[in-house]
C-alpha cells in the first residue's frame, strides 16, 4: 500500500529522518514536524538512540538523539554517511496525469528507481484535471509520498514534484539544450528505445540529463507527437505490447538507468 514505509530503516539498521538543514558549523540538527512526531510517538526513540539524518540534498550523517519531543527533537552529529545511492544521471519524468493511485504508484516506484524530478503533465487525453483549489493539496500529498519512498529506499536526496503543466510548456521548460528527450509512443514502429540509448550511452558512459515523457491512459494524440518531435524528442517504441501509462513509465525509467550504468551495477558505497 502506498505510503506504508516509514518504519523501514536506513543503513546499519538505523531509522532515517529528513531534516531541513545540516549546518557544517553546528554539532546538532533539529528534527521537526511530522519527522519529530514519528520519532517520538511512533518509534518511541529517546536520548542516546542512534539514527540517520539527511538533508534531502545529498548529505547524510549518523547521529545520536539528545532530546526527544513530538514537536521538535534534536540529535548530535557523529560522522557522515558516504554511501553513494544517487544516479549520476539526472532523470526527469514528465508523467501525464493518471487516475487515483496510479499516479501515487509512479511517484513511489519512480523514486525508488532513481528519478530526480517529477513533472505532472497535462495532455489532450488526460482524464484527470486538477482544479486550482485542489492542486496545491494534491502536490503536497505527492511530495510526501516521494519523501517517504526516498527514506525507505535509502536515497540521500528527495526528488521534487513540480507543479502540473501543459505538455508544450513542459517541453519548453525542461527539454532545453543538453537534455535528451525520450518520448515513448505506441504508434512508433521502427525506432526502439534500445537503439536511441545506444547512441546516448555508446560505451556505458554517462550523460547529464534525460527527460522521459509518458502519456495518459488514452495515449498521445498525433499533433502532440509532432510537437514533441519539433522540440527534438526521440519518438521511440518500448516493444510490441501496448503498456499502461504507469507500466510504460517504470519500464522506460528502468531501461534508461540500466543503460546509464546505474541499475544492475554493484553497490558503490
Amino acid at each position: 500500500m502506498i505510503g506504508q514505509c516509514l518504519l523501514l530503516r536506513g543503513s546499519d539498521g538505523l531509522h532515517r529522518f529528513f531534516v531541513k538543514d545540516i549546518a557544517t558549523d553546528s554539532p546538532e540538527v533539529i528534527i521537526a514536524g511530522e519527522e519529530a512526531a514519528h520519532l517520538n510517538r511512533v518509534l518511541r526513540l529517546g536520548p542516546g538512540d542512534l539514527i540517520e539524518v539527511c538533508d534531502g540534498r545529498g548529505r547524510a550523517f549518523r547521529a545520536q538523539i539528545t532530546r526527544s519531543d513530538s514537536g521538535e527533537s534534536r540529535a548530535r552529529l557523529l560522522e557522515p554517511i558516504l554511501k553513494d545511492s544517487e544516479p549520476d544521471l539526472q532523470l526527469i519524468l514528465a508523467q501525464a496525469l493518471v487516475k487515483g493511485e496510479r499516479m501515487d504508484f509512479v511517484l513511489q516506484k519512480g523514486t525508488e528507481l532513481g528519478v530526480h524530478t517529477f513533472v505532472p503533465t497535462i495532455c489532450r487525453r488526460s482524464v484527470v484535471r486538477l482544479e486550482k483549489g485542489r492542486e496545491a493539496r494534491r502536490r503536497k500529498r505527492w511530495q510526501r509520498i516521494v519523501k517517504e519512498a526516498a527514506k525507505q529506499c535509502g536515497r540521500t536526496i528527495v526528488p521534487q514534484v513540480k507543479p502540473a503543466v501543459e505538455l508544450e510548456e513542459m517541453l519548453r521548460e525542461y527539454g532545453g539544450e543538453g537534455t535528451h528527450i525520450i518520448f515513448p509512443w505506441e504508434g512508433e514502429g521502427s525506432l526502439g528505445l534500445d537503439t536511441v540509448l545506444g547512441n546516448i550511452f555508446p560505451h556505458g558512459g554517462k550523460t547529464l540529463r534525460v527527460l522521459v515523457v509518458v502519456g495518459p491512459e488514452g495515449g498521445f494524440e498525433l499533433d502532440e507527437v509532432e510537437l514533441a518531435d519539433e522540440y527534438g524528442a526521440r519518438i521511440v517504441s518500448l516493444g510490441s505490447r501496448v503498456l499502461r501509462s504507469e507500466t510504460a513509465a517504470l519500464a522506460a525509467i528502468s531501461i534508461i538507468l540500466y543503460e546509464a550504468g546505474d541499475l544492475g551495477a554493484a553497490c558503490r558505497g
